[in-house]
């Protein structure tokens, strides 16, 4: 046993950790990490917005503040379609173009939402600029980018022209916007729906990731990274592509009358049950390293606590630490995987409220964010039970670790 682990440890650090690290810092997968940092801000007023909504129908003087709403969560498609083109030019070196590279990004998200124009009015489906449209911006913004990108880097001009550089910028920006937007009115004129392709080109995607095993391997493969000093952000634009049009399909869905059934949803995975002290539910592993025994992981555990009911966890990860250490490594997994597996089949089997509306506050603390995803008090009972079984699964690896730790500081301390 002890041989076949150590072979696991090295094919991951020898062979898997070497490629996603090449593959997160590809620039293309960078531009879209970084396209949902930037965003975040807007996804949180959005989720504040919808938060005061629900606090309006117990007190009606408070105002409805809805349309908040609309103009920043409801806008992430067209805010993908600027940001990502922008930070591949950014991350290729060619600052010279990035805005010129994001505008064109806005102006062929609108050509392509097909607005109708009329007596100097625009009308368009707004919802095309928001969730519904935010894999279409996505894929706009990747296809500008490397376009913008390819073109620039050998442009009209010689490097050594004696022409102001922002007078080359220009000239150099009117071929491939010129290109771009003809592009877009032309599949604009052709009546291709383009967002109703890629929405049924990604139904066999949601499918999957909406199956338990989808929704756990989602999960587990941000952990495992974690546990592996990698970026969890190898995975989060998959997940994020799929969780955020997945609570406004829930929303939908209710206000048709009818249920919510998309489990893999930020609200679920980061606010609800999944991500209690951070990824792998590290909260009880914290709580035993503020009563442990060993100096070391005590002092750790203090300074960590904070940060963890925040559900902020690199101090524990990396300060116990549990990234690349084999014995915290194990337990940290399993809960990666029962977590996420028992979440999935409470909510599925209809014992927990499925949330159905925005609520992006992950770093609010859990349990109370648990409770406001979805309003439902058995939630919180099953975050307690989960709780629970997480302590449960770290304890007996935490003390084998911790003893050891303490045999070390005992040995430091007869050497003194």
């Amino acid at each position: 046993m002890k041989n076949f682990y150590e072979k696991v440890l090295k094919w991951l650090n020898d062979v898997l950790s070497p490629k996603v690290s090449k593959f997160t810092q590809n620039p293309y997968v960078m531009a879209v990490q970084s396209a949902f940092q930037l965003i975040l801000p807007m996804i949180l007023v959005g989720s504040i917005a919808n938060l005061v909504g629900t606090f309006r129908n117990f007190i009606h003087s408070i105002p409805d503040i809805s349309i908040i709403n609309q103009y920043s969560f409801g806008l992430i498609g067209l805010f993908m379609a600027f940001v990502i083109p922008y930070n591949i030019m950014e991350l290729k070196q060619q600052n010279r173009a990035k805005i010129i590279a994001g505008f064109t990004g806005i102006s062929v998200m609108l050509i392509l939402t097909k607005p109708v124009i009329a007596n100097g009015n625009i009308t368009t489906n707004v919802g095309y600029l928001g969730t519904s449209g935010m894999t279409v911006g996505l894929i706009v913004g990747l296809l500008l980018g490397w376009i913008f990108s390819v073109y620039f880097k050998h442009g009209l001009f010689p490097k050594d022209t004696s022409l102001p550089s922002i007078v080359v910028v220009w000239f150099e920006s009117i071929i491939p916007i010129i290109a771009m937007i003809a592009i877009a009115v032309c599949i604009k004129n052709t009546g291709v729906d383009l967002f109703a392709l890629v929405e049924k080109g990604m139904e066999p995607i949601k499918t999957i990731a909406e199956s338990y095993f989808g929704f756990v391997i989602l999960y587990f493969s941000m952990c495992l990274f974690y546990s592996l000093g990698l970026s969890a952000w190898a995975v989060y634009p998959i997940f994020f592509a799929l969780a955020i049009p997945n609570i406004a399909a829930n929303a939908a869905l209710v206000a048709k009358g009818l249920g919510p059934i998309y489990i893999n949803t930020i609200e679920v995975v980061f606010c609800g049950w999944c991500t209690f002290g951070g990824a792998g539910c590290t909260m009880p592993l914290n709580i035993q390293m503020i009563r442990s025994k060993s100096k070391r992981i005590s002092s750790i555990g203090k300074v960590s606590i904070v940060p963890s009911i925040f559900n902020i966890n690199e101090p524990v990860m990396y300060g116990l630490p549990v990234v690349w250490n084999p014995l915290m490594m194990i337990p940290y997994l399993l809960v990666s995987f029962i977590i996420p597996s028992l979440t999935y089949f409470v909510l599925k089997g209809g014992l927990v409220a499925i949330p159905a509306r925005s609520f992006a506050m992950n770093y609010l603390p859990q349990p109370i964010a648990t409770f406001l995803t979805n309003y439902d008090f058995k939630g919180v009972i099953f975050w307690i039970i989960l709780f629970i079984i997480a302590y449960m699964i770290y304890l007996p690896f935490f003390k084998v670790y911790e003893k050891q730790e303490i045999r070390k500081e005992k040995a430091e301390t007869a050497e003194g």
